[in-house]
């Protein structure tokens, strides 16, 4: 199997010191049982190429691995397509979200199947263009929601389907990133986007996901300040009511409540604040993702709150450091899909309502692009 990534920043390498990269390690980590002969990371910078080698000797020595990481600089926004399309057997596409649609295409055009960081696109028209190419071209794509490989999560989703909070009536959620990821890190492209779709998007696929829903009404109102200031045009946050309806009994709605901002000062204790409560008539479910219960306080870096169950090198059985954690699950199932779609073993028809699909990417793209409809009127409610 060779991969094409495309891009080279904090999520694939680890660069800005966002720790440790989770798509390189995810790749090498997998490489110990998946038949990964090699990597082509694509990027638009020449000077990426150290960086990538530097991640790479230093993952590979870490677990132990030889995976062999190539880096190919691009001159435009278009991949190293069509010349080179045979030679992949999959793509990673962790590019600013305005670049999603375009990149997805091409793969999906010439039969990669691709997994693309959250949010899928921007729009729902992009969206659902890139599930009319895969029907045309019978390519499989999915989405990087790697929330639904959390623990955490999944118990939510068995407590609500075993009826123990009775009907829904509310989520609430609260999630906020270090001010230092758009001032620095997405500086370049941090007013292409906002806040709720780049980091809010997450938790409308995890309503999906856990409850089975559908959204049909939302809103939002927009706050800015510190981004304006320093001459970034996007908003400090960005609070949003969704509104949602069991398919299965038209009758249950539910009602959910965002409120999300990427101005948390770089001093707190861990790169994402994140909380949410579900609420029924039968009882209530909170989850703190950030502080589960492990707290580390040095000389060096003061209080932080660490989440090893996302991702990071922890011994394994064999007393062997191994990649783990939910951000790895969900890269590794996305290659062994691959895989399975290769042999035969299973159809892309299969997978689309057990993973996070494209086609069940419609409903997050749809959301997100009502939010910024609202924004745009004066915080009027949008139809779905």
């Amino acid at each position: 199997m060779k991969v094409l990534v495309v891009g080279a920043g904090m999520y694939v390498t680890g660069r800005h010191g966002s720790g440790i990269g989770t798509i390189m390690a995810s790749l090498a980590q997998a490489s110990r049982e998946l038949p990964i002969e090699s990597v082509t990371i694509a990027a638009r910078s020449k000077s990426n190429q150290t960086l990538v080698a530097d991640a790479a000797r230093r993952i590979n020595e870490i677990l132990g691995t030889a995976l062999a990481f190539e880096y190919v600089a691009i001159d435009s926004e278009r991949p190293i397509l069509p010349q080179t399309a045979g030679q992949f057997d999959c793509a990673i596409v962790s590019v600013p979200d305005h670049l999603h649609h375009h990149y997805a295409a091409e793969f999906l055009v010439a039969g990669i199947p691709p997994l693309v960081v959250k949010p899928l696109t921007a729009t729902l028209a992009e969206a659902q263009d890139l599930v009319a190419l895969q029907v045309r071209h019978g390519t499989y794509g999915a989405v990087e929601f790697h929330k639904r490989f959390d623990e955490s999560n999944l118990y939510a989703k068995r407590s609500i389907a075993e009826g123990a909070l009775g009907q829904l009536l509310y989520i609430t959620v609260d999630y906020s990133q270090q001010v230092h990821i758009p001032l620095e890190v997405f500086r370049g492209w941090a007013a292409q986007t906002n806040i709720f779709q780049y980091l809010a998007v997450h938790y409308i696929d995890l309503v999906t996901f856990l409850t089975g829903f559908i959204p049909y009404r939302a809103m939002a109102y927009g706050t800015y300040g510190r981004l304006r200031a320093a001459g970034i045009e996007t908003y400090d946050s960005i609070h949003a009511h969704v509104l949602w309806r069991n398919p299965m009994q038209p009758q249950e709605t539910m009602i959910q409540q965002l409120s999300t901002n990427w101005i948390d000062p770089d001093t707190t204790s861990a790169l994402s604040d994140q909380r949410f409560k579900i609420v029924g008539t039968k009882g209530r479910l909170e989850l703190d993702q950030k502080n589960r219960g492990i707290e580390l306080v040095t000389e060096e870096h003061g209080v932080k709150h660490a989440n090893p169950y996302f991702s990071d090198f922890l011994p394994d059985q064999d007393n062997k450091l191994a990649f783990q954690g939910y951000g790895y699950k969900s890269t590794v199932t996305f290659l062994k899909d691959v895989i399975a779609l290769s042999k035969g073993s299973v159809r892309r028809q299969d997978l689309d309502p057990l993973r996070p699909s494209f086609s069940q990417g419609l409903i997050s793209a749809a959301v997100t692009e009502s939010v910024s409809q609202s924004l745009a009127n004066d915080s009027r409610w949008i139809d779905l």
